[in-house]
């Protein structure tokens, strides 16, 4: 007979280990079984494949040959107080190698592991009582974020540095006591239940370590533009001239890729009065119109002083009248027109650097962007129009992943497998990317923001996300269920330094550069001695820091 028997027996064994396979995840740890295989596939892996891309890059060399000669006087000017040595100083600079501006950007990181753990072992001991606003609070956040990346970043320390945040990290972690196992392992999770009852389609509540990332990134990217000023700066870590690799390099495409991340959040269907909508092409024009207005008038008003003060520029860097505040400010006005061409964005993000690149290195466009005279408004500012479509790009694969993390999980399941599991895949494509990119012969430039810088970027990005996931999975998962899934009070989730600056990041790096231009001017910045040139960073740092400080105090919010 065709059909199904109600008398079938079932084997007591087989639906023990089904109902086990489903619910794995709610019994999952960090530990000595688990670890090897989280640390194989999400370092050795990746690190394995970026070594030997790096091995290989200048070995194995199958890309279209470009003319890169590079016409320079050669004069050297003699005056470190005149524009012109400051302009010289800055130029035809080769950065670093990867493995050194990854040792040296994991100091975030470790930094947020230490304070983590310490804010989870102190949550542990007295949850009633706890308060993360309080001075001590504050001066431990100081020192666990702000010293390691000032030492991380004039080299000085640096290994000692990454050494004392680990011994502090496992320190502070071993005084996390394990949560208590429950006596009936088939009952109920409570926290799957909790997910059940609170989740809301289209809700987005923040992530913190999303949070802590873009805020870190957002200091060490403030830091360097002043930084770099001061003799007690490695050039090595300054922007290159055309190819290559270097700190600030991967600061200014994490700046791009990051507000990918967050800024996806305008485009996901939201819940109104119980129905989710959606806003159609004509609303996400406005509002990228609305946007982009004050960060392109940003743009005009750079430009306006740097030329009124006869400030100091690099021209090949974005060109004679362009700044990275135009790019910031086109960025709104052409996201919702690559929304419409496919609905994967990593479609049309594909699509962009392939066609840029093919078009720098298999026509004559790449040596004219090279080489070119700069004799009209066009050839003058080509490095920051060609470039820009590197950065649209990254930021619209920012806007994919943004889709993956952002969006509420609907069950306790989903949220501890599809972030750890996402975030992991995308690192691992997005490296493998960049490493066939690297066996073609052709080097990350973030002076045109071709391919290579741009996988390179998506990358390295998704990859600390996904180890700052970790992070809190691995130090959240020793709270007992009453803690780790509670309301948790102001300062457990995100120290309030790095909370502040996200709360008006454009606007953190307005008061930078504005700050920035102001030391210049008053100071011969290059002849300073390391001690002073300490002293006035530090003093930079707090000026730049006080301002969204106070403005998220007072729930100021601008940008």
């Amino acid at each position: 007979m065709g059909g199904h028997s109600e008398t079938l027996l079932k084997d007591p064994a087989i639906e023990e280990w089904v109902w086990m396979r489903n619910n794995s995840h709610r019994y999952f740890r960090i530990n000595r079984h688990t670890a090897p295989v989280l640390v194989t596939m999400g370092l050795v892996v990746p690190g394995l494949l970026f070594w030997y891309g790096s091995y290989s890059q200048d070995k194995v060399k199958l890309g279209p040959v470009v003319n890169k000669s590079i016409v320079m006087d050669p004069l050297v000017p003699s005056d470190p107080t005149s524009k012109e040595y400051k302009e010289w100083r800055v130029s035809d600079l080769q950065g670093s190698s990867l493995t050194e501006i990854h040792t040296v950007v994991s100091i975030v990181a470790l930094s947020y592991w230490c304070w983590k753990c310490k804010t989870a072992a102190e949550y542990h001991r007295n949850p009633a009582k706890f308060n993360g606003r309080t001075l001590k609070h504050f001066v431990f956040e100081c020192v666990v974020f702000l010293v390691p990346m000032f030492l991380a970043l004039t080299d000085t320390y640096l290994f000692t540095t990454i050494a004392v945040l680990v011994g502090t990290g496992v320190y502070f972690r071993k005084q996390i006591p394990n949560a208590p196992h429950r006596p009936d392992k088939w009952a109920p999770d409570p926290r799957a239940e909790n997910f059940k009852k609170t989740f809301v389609p289209g809700k987005i509540t923040p992530k913190s370590y999303l949070s802590i990332y873009r805020a870190e990134m957002m200091l060490l990217t403030c830091f360097c533009i002043l930084a770099v000023d001061f003799e007690i700066f490695p050039l090595k870590y300054a922007k290159v001239e055309t190819f290559g690799t270097s700190i600030m390099d991967l600061g200014v495409g994490s700046f791009v890729f990051s507000a990918g991340v967050v800024g996806v959040k305008a485009f996901l269907p939201r819940n109104v009065d119980g129905k989710m909508v959606i806003t159609t092409l004509w609303q996400q024009l406005q509002a990228g119109l609305w946007t982009s207005f004050p960060i392109l008038g940003l743009g005009i008003a750079r430009f306006v002083l740097t030329e009124s003060v006869d400030y100091q520029k690099h021209t090949t860097e974005y060109g004679t009248h362009w700044n990275f505040f135009f790019t910031l400010g086109l960025l709104p006005l052409f996201v919702p027109l690559g929304l419409c061409l496919f609905k994967d964005l990593r479609v049309t993000s594909m699509i962009l650097l392939v066609v840029s690149q093919t078009l720098y290195s298999l026509t004559p466009l790449g040596d004219w962007l090279e080489n070119a005279n700069r004799t009209d408004i066009i050839s003058a500012n080509r490095e920051g129009i060609f470039s820009f479509i590197g950065y649209l790009a990254m930021f619209l694969l920012g806007m994919s992943l943004g889709q993956e993390v952002l969006p509420d999980a609907p069950t306790f399941k989903a949220r501890r497998m599809r972030l750890v599991s996402v975030l992991g895949v995308w690192t691992t494509a997005f490296m493998s990317f960049m490493l066939f990119s690297f066996v073609l012969g052709i080097e990350p430039s973030r002076r045109f923001a071709n391919a290579p810088y741009c996988f390179w970027v998506a990358g390295f990005n998704s990859l600390m996300l996904w180890v700052f996931m970790l992070i809190e999975e691995d130090v959240d998962s020793k709270l007992p269920p009453q803690l780790s899934r509670s309301e948790r009070p102001s300062g457990y989730n995100v120290p309030v330094i790095l909370e502040a600056v996200n709360f008006n990041s454009l606007t953190t790096f307005l008061v930078a550069n504005l700050l920035t231009g102001t030391i210049n001017m008053k100071i011969e910045t290059l002849l300073c001695s390391n001690s002073k040139a300490t002293v006035i960073l530090a003093i930079y740092i707090a000026l730049f820091m006080l301002p969204a400080l106070l403005m998220y105090r007072a729930g100021i919010r601008i940008r």
